[in-house]
């Protein structure tokens, strides 16, 4: 549409010229065939001074064709109107284009869901047939580590003790955005996007390793997290100030920008200086006047996390690396372009790990039989879901290409582990 657009354009001047030698040749008595005033327009725009040969007939060899000043006046404004007219014309013809268009998607979008459906329903499918197992193992592990944590929290709330209201009220925060976020991981793999539920798992990650410091540090750490708010809120007015200052200035906003201060000085003056770092809560119990993430890691012996937590980075920032690296690229083919059927065991293990990471400290240092009990079931569960991933992974990677004879097998095997299951139980 574009480039026929532009050819038009171009073609205005030539337009235009053959209207005049046309108007003029009538005038002098000669009608021009169009094709001739075509040729005559396009010859003397090319600057040419050379005789033009036309078809011969009376009266054209005495025939006179004049162009005026003013004639020629007129094609040279012609570029200065098409200039000024263009952007006008550029939208009504993008106005009328983009009707079109819509018209015919609109008209087509059934048809072209459907299609989209079988084919997102068949690809489900097949990845049901090779990782149906190990996705419904950490289902049922990310269930149980609700039930566990949920559990834990209900019997820490109701105890009498007020030694531990803030590292209860800051794990049972994180522990229900983890298990939300190990959700958000567990739907990107059943669709296929591997890379998407490895960069949700950094999340995830990161939830478990505050969780971890601030259940070995205990109630006064926890409140440090749960007052650190306030340097978050703080650092948001900021932003709102530099980026809306109309908005800032206004009576109603002033006075909560002027709260949201106080209330930050308060817990600076608290605290010190260290925190109103992005991690300064942690900043005393870990001796760090600017303690990063991966000081975090370090303190709950998660150093050895440090290559999974960059690989998975490259999915969430807009690097070079993640566009030419995929934890899901198992044919050596180079990054796939939609989602794809392999490297699903990455994220699939780590968020294992995570999960039981992360439910953990919600059992607080003096465990219960039935507690214990919780524990060594997501531990059991937590194996089996991995073992089962790190399979579908081993499988993929013996793999050159995923036949239909490869499916069928899978299919078999699933329907054989099913039977076996049913007989079990």
């Amino acid at each position: 549409m574009q480039a026929a657009f532009d050819t038009s354009i171009q073609r205005l001047p030539q337009i235009h010229l053959q209207r005049i030698i046309a108007n003029r040749s009538s005038a002098s008595g000669i009608e021009l065939k169009p094709h001739e005033a075509e040729a005559l327009a396009k010859h003397l725009l090319a600057g040419n001074s050379t005789p033009l040969q036309l078809e011969e007939r009376p009266g054209l060899t005495s025939a006179t064709l004049t162009l005026t000043k003013e004639d020629i006046a007129e094609i040279d404004g012609l570029a200065d109107r098409i200039k000024a007219e263009t952007p006008r014309v550029i939208e009504g013809v993008a106005k009328d284009a983009s009707n079109i268009l819509l018209q015919r998607i609109r008209k087509q979008w059934p048809e072209i869901q459907a299609e989209h459906e079988r084919n997102r329903a068949e690809f489900i499918e097949t990845i049901q047939l090779i990782w149906g197992d190990a996705l419904d193992k950490l289902d049922m592990l990310m269930a149980t580590a609700d039930s566990v944590g949920g559990q834990a929290i209900a019997v820490a709330r109701a105890s009498d003790s007020k030694q531990r209201v803030a590292i209860t009220a800051a794990l049972d925060r994180l522990h229900v955005r983890g298990i939300q976020v190990a959700t958000e991981v567990l739907t990107l793999l059943r669709e296929g996007f591997a890379d998407a539920a490895f960069s949700r798992w950094r999340t995830l990650h990161e939830i478990s390793v505050v969780a971890m410091v601030l259940g070995d540090h205990g109630e006064d750490i926890a409140t440090r997290y749960l007052d650190h708010d306030l340097v978050e809120a703080q650092r948001s007015a900021e932003v709102y100030q530099r980026c809306h200052p109309k908005d800032a200035a206004k009576g109603k906003n002033v006075a909560e920008l002027r709260r949201t201060k106080a209330e930050y000085d308060v817990v600076l003056a608290r605290y010190g200086q260290a925190f109103k770092s992005p991690y300064g809560w942690a900043a005393q119990h870990l001796g760090k006047q600017k303690p990063t993430f991966q000081d975090l890691e370090e303190a709950a012996n998660q150093a050895q996390m440090r290559l999974q937590y960059k690989v998975a980075s490259y999915g969430v920032h807009a690097g070079i690396a993640g566009l030419t690296t995929s934890v899901a690229d198992v044919f050596g083919e180079g990054p796939p372009g939609a989602a794809s059927i392999g490297g699903l065991h990455e994220a699939g293990i780590e968020t294992a790990f995570s999960i039981v990471r992360l439910t953990g400290p919600l059992l607080g240092p003096n465990w219960s039989i039935d507690q214990l009990a919780g524990l060594n079931a997501l531990i059991n569960l937590r194996d089996a879901a991995a073992n089962a991933f790190w399979e579908g992974g081993r499988a993929m990677s013996q793999a050159t290409w995923v036949s239909e004879e490869e499916i069928e097998a899978w299919e078999r095997k699933a329907e054989s582990s099913q039977t076996a299951k049913e007989q079990e139980d």
